[in-house]
């Protein structure tokens, strides 16, 4: 039977004045210039853990059974940059690297030396209703394939494809080297067409017929910046970006049309002009240079008393963000401090704020563990990491509370997800709302009752471990430079702090409670394509090929397939899978209520699946 949570009208979730001002005094340090942003790797994320760390000593907290100090260190890999090894020679002529050529983020390594063949914009859909494509009538196997940038447009700027003004989903740099994988191709060249406008949609108009306004042929000309997306997985051959010189030089000794005259030809008929470039070859490597560093999750004890003290309720919050920007701004390219005074330093703050207030509270029936983890930026890596590597039994861990982003309450609004993931939750956090200020609501943007999304409570709810998770919502400065402390409702995250006191001390006495699996339709954002239901194991990153999934979503096409944690996915219907950007192209090129082949990779045996692809979510 589950105990009665305390009565309402006995509870009083008041924000408490030293709150406020203990919690102002740890954002503003956590989101100062001096910590830089907290990017994984960097030294400002050091300062943080060291000061978290201290926190925790100044309480008297104890350290997790196993550890010498307050840190789980693992080594991450941080960043992938280009090594200086890496060359291309187009005819003969060696280019210069990060000036006429440079790879794309996800590109695999890998060396070639082959026949060069000219396939258009590289896009094949013969069964679509557009009848396109460039890989018709020519043979690319064991060749590599140049191809221009985007797709063929009509007179008025519009995509052929979508029909709209933007890019279809063949236009994606992504699905280009799919394409060219699947085709038999062992590297792609890729390259800006004359008429870019920078990416964007618009009439394929001559230069000198454009307003003033347009961009620069130099600007559409910029080699990619392979930092972008270069820690989201390897695709599956070579990719690599050259300068529109260097591919006007190969068609120029090919004795063909401009690359202007292709494209402009192509436009305008949708007929496809591809064709291999006689005597030509590149010859070419792609090597990429890991930067590992340490990184470390935060944690530390508050034992508990009584027959339930080898128990333990996590209370967490990641304590990382963007560094300078980069991959996951806003702004792409933007090399200012993003400061993440919300994000998620106010979900710090409340840590080390409930901390204080358990260490002063009394004796608690279970053992409370505080913990911040690292690289949730990065994919949720430090929480994975904890509960693939627990300092304590996973099966003792009787609930957890994430705490991402409470910084801008507005109106009392306050999201608390996960209540469906344990019988008690609801009349718990029913009636907490009932005493406090706020107005909490357990669906809303990135939030449900289940415990799966796009932060470290997922990671436990994965291994069956009941969670609540707390969010105040998106706002104009999220993943933006302009999140800082000043911007900070402090009253606001004083009342979550109350809350979440209430509820972590609820947790603490509970019964044992079994994990409900939930799924959250009412809480996932439309992407417009259909489903398969798998959870992507970010961790594993780059050092797979494939797709590695965590688990599956409860009644998903994937769950009901037969697809398990740990599997590797590796291809998908007629597509091979290399990375995460390989199946959101095989998924885009499904439709729902189709009957797909799956193939997993499970240990050493390779799996067949069939799953039947659901309808896309929102």
């Amino acid at each position: 039977m589950t105990a009665a949570p305390q009565r309402a009208e006995s509870l009083q979730l008041l924000a408490d004045p030293f709150v406020v001002v203990d919690s102002k005094k740890t954002v503003t340090y956590l989101a100062s210039d001096e910590l830089e942003g907290r990017g994984v790797g960097t030294k400002g994320l050091d300062l943080a853990a060291d000061y978290i760390a201290r926190r925790y000593e100044a309480l008297g907290l104890r350290k997790l059974p196993g550890q010498k100090d307050y840190f789980q260190r693992f080594d991450f890999t941080t960043s992938i940059t280009i090594a200086d090894e890496t060359a291309l020679a187009l005819d003969g002529q060696s280019k210069t690297l990060r000036q006429q050529f440079a790879p794309i983020g996800f590109s695999a390594e890998g060396a070639f030396d082959a026949p060069i063949v000219f396939v258009g914009y590289g896009v094949s859909q013969p069964d679509d209703s557009t009848k396109y494509d460039d890989y018709a009538g020519v043979d690319v196997k064991g060749k590599v394939v140049l191809a221009m940038r985007y797709e063929p447009r009509d007179e008025k700027g519009k995509s052929r494809f979508s029909g709209e003004e933007q890019w279809s989903s063949a236009a994606s740099i992504t699905s280009k080297a799919a394409e060219a994988e699947k085709h038999g191709a062992i590297a792609l060249l890729l390259v800006s067409p004359p008429n870019d406008l920078g990416g964007k949609i618009g009439p394929a108009t001559a230069p000198s017929t454009q307003p003033a306004s347009a961009p620069t042929e130099k600007d559409t000309d910029r080699l990619m910046d392979f930092g972008r997306s270069s820690m989201g997985g390897r695709g599956s051959i070579p990719v690599i970006h050259i300068k529109r010189a260097e591919a006007e030089a190969l068609l120029a000794q090919a004795k063909s049309q401009s690359l202007a005259e292709l494209q402009a030809k192509i436009d305008a008929t949708s007929e496809t002009a591809s064709f291999e470039l006689p005597n030509s070859k590149a010859t070419g490597k792609v090597v990429l240079k890991r930067n590992v560093a340490e990184v470390k999750n935060v944690m530390a004890m508050l034992p508990g008393h009584g027959p339930n003290a080898d128990e333990y309720v996590v209370v967490g919050a990641h304590y990382d963000h963007l560094g300078r920007g980069m991959l996951g701004s806003m702004i792409p390219g933007s090399r200012e401090i993003h400061h993440g005074a919300d994000d998620n330093a106010s979900g710090t703050g409340a840590v080390l704020q409930l901390a204080t207030n358990l260490v002063r509270g009394g004796r608690l029936d279970r053992s409370i563990i505080f913990i911040t983890f690292t690289a949730e930026e990065e994919g949720l890596i430090g929480s994975q990491h904890f509960v693939d590597n627990p300092p304590v039994p996973l099966n003792k861990i009787a609930a957890m509370l994430n705490i991402d982003m409470v910084g801008r309450i507005q109106n009392e609004l306050l999201y608390v997800g996960g209540s469906g993931t344990a019988p008690a939750f609801d009349a718990m956090v029913k009636a907490g709302d009932e005493a406090s200020p706020l107005v909490v609501k357990d669906v809303g943007p990135m939030v449900g009752r289940g415990g799966m999304g796009p932060s470290d409570h997922q990671s436990f709810a994965l291994k069956k471990i009941p969670v609540l998770f707390f969010f105040s919502g998106v706002h104009p400065d999220y993943h933006r430079p302009t999140d800082t402390a000043d911007k900070i409702n402090y009253d606001g995250m004083a009342e979550a702090i109350s809350l979440g006191q209430y509820l972590v001390k609820s947790m603490a006495k509970m019964p044992q409670q079994e994990y409900v699996a939930k799924f959250d339709k009412e809480s996932t954002r439309s992407h417009g394509g259909p489903t398969l239901g798998v959870i992507p194991d970010y961790a594993s990153g780059e050092s797979t090929t494939g797709v590695r999934i965590n688990g599956t979503r409860p009644e998903s096409p994937a769950a009901k397939a037969g697809l398990k944690q740990g599997d590797v996915i590796v291809e998908l219907g007629v597509m091979k899978v290399g990375s995460i950007y390989d199946l959101t192209d095989a998924l885009g090129k499904l439709q729902a209520g189709q009957r797909v082949k799956v193939v997993v990779k499970r240990g050493d045996e390779r799996v067949e699946l069939e799953a039947v692809m659901g309808a896309p979510r929102g």
